[in-house]
């Protein structure tokens, strides 16, 4: 992904124009891909030195800098460097500092001190010929590590890539992001609301006229901290989009040094709508799912695919279903997400929200089980540390009594 030093922006009073790859440079950015994926294949089993003065030597135009490094970023992102498997360059360099020093102090004067005697002599230690202990000795240093793989993509490819990762890079320095999805598909929406919480992404749905559904989310510059992994997950969010249907985004951004507060304004085409994204449950949901499953309560579980809708106050889509004699009770795992996205859902069923749902909290959040009465369809289930299977399993028999 993009860093912010790396996008290719304008300003417009308070409004943050993303500059796309155009006709005027995209011939120049098509080169350039080419050139570099081409050195990405050509350089597997070479050192990252020998893979830096080889990207040096590409011609780049004074104005195309920007654009260059970043298409750079992005391959270096793709390539695996490592250091190669041996002796321990650190054990080896011991090794021969010790010998060196011992060797220099029995040397009388004006002895002069053979360098590649010491060498040799310590990597026959190690089975390694002069020249290989010469490799070995500083082999720790990213410099000296290999390139082991590329995972190979076209220019084509690269310079979509690149588009994308220029918006996403922005989004790192959001407060606030609304998404309109236009007339998508229903289990488009459904895969793109599984994917909101995989990403742990804090939300609220909005199902609005002409058959458009909102999303309004925290950014992770609205945050008090993990604001870094936040934004790196809301990033994700963009190809979601992407696998849905036309969309429009709107976010606030503190940009630059100053932070300054700026708008941007992002659109999609859903030009990869249809396509699968196979993301699972988060861990602590496919964890109580597999719990739930090895109790022999009498309930079925299953996860949840089906979107919960109260007109014009919002939409939930629960982790999972649960089902025993004729009755449905769901679940959801709000975690460690935030006090609002718990609100929102207090208030979906206080204003009328009739499915049953158990909505599991941690106490880290500060919200009691009483912030839903008893008189009310759905319940809370607060937790300390991890969930309990034995207490959900007992507040899914209570709703069911309801």
């Amino acid at each position: 992904m993009l860093t912010a030093d790396l996008v290719r922006v304008r300003r417009k009073g308070d409004e943050l124009i993303v500059s796309p790859l155009g006709p005027r440079n995209r011939p120049t950015a098509e080169l350039l891909a080419g050139q570099y994926l081409e050195l990405a294949r050509r350089h597997v089993g070479d050192t990252k030195r020998v893979w830096t003065a080889a990207v040096a030597s590409v011609q780049v135009p004074a104005r195309a800098r920007k654009l260059s490094d970043g298409l750079l970023k992005l391959i270096e992102d793709r390539c695996t460097f490592a250091m190669d498997e041996g002796v321990d360059p650190l054990v080896l360099r011991d090794a021969v500092f010790s010998s060196a020093a011992g060797i220099r102090a029995a040397l009388g004067p004006g002895e002069p001190f053979d360098r590649a005697a010491v060498l040799t002599a310590v990597g026959a230690l190690h089975e390694l010929d002069l020249e290989a202990t010469e490799d070995r000795l500083f082999g720790d240093l990213k410099s000296a590590w290999r390139l082991q793989a590329f995972d190979e993509i076209d220019p084509m490819g690269l310079l979509d890539v690149y588009d994308a990762s220029q918006g996403q890079a922005v989004l790192l320095r959001a407060t606030r992001v609304t998404v309109v999805v236009h007339r998508a598909e229903p289990a488009a929406l459904r895969q793109l609301f599984r994917r909101l919480k995989f990403l742990r992404l804090i939300h609220v749905i909005l199902a609005v006229a002409n058959g458009e559904t909102r999303i309004e989310l925290d950014g992770p510059a609205s945050l008090f901290s993990a604001s870094t992994k936040y934004g790196l997950q809301l990033a994700l969010l963009l190809p979601a989009l992407e696998r849905t249907g036309p969309w429009s985004l709107d976010a606030a951004v503190l940009w630059g040094p100053a932070k300054d507060r700026c708008r941007l304004h992002l659109e999609g085409t859903g030009k990869h709508a249809g396509a699968t994204d196979h993301s699972a449950l988060p861990e602590e949901v496919e964890t109580l799912l597999t719990r739930l499953r090895k109790t022999p309560e009498g309930w079925s579980f299953a996860t949840n695919r089906k979107v919960l809708d109260l007109p014009g106050v919002g939409l939930c889509v629960p982790d999972l279903v649960a089902k025993k004699e004729g009755a449905t009770v769901y679940v959801e795992v709000l975690g460690f997400w935030s006090r609002p996205a718990v609100w929102s859902r207090v208030e979906l069923v206080e204003k009328g929200l009739r499915h049953k749902i158990l909505f599991c909290v941690s106490s880290r959040l500060r919200v009691g089980e009483a912030a839903l009465g008893e008189d009310l369809p759905s319940s809370l289930y607060v937790y300390k540390s991890a969930l309990s299977a034995k207490l959900v399993l007992a507040r899914l028999e209570e709703l069911r009594a309801r």
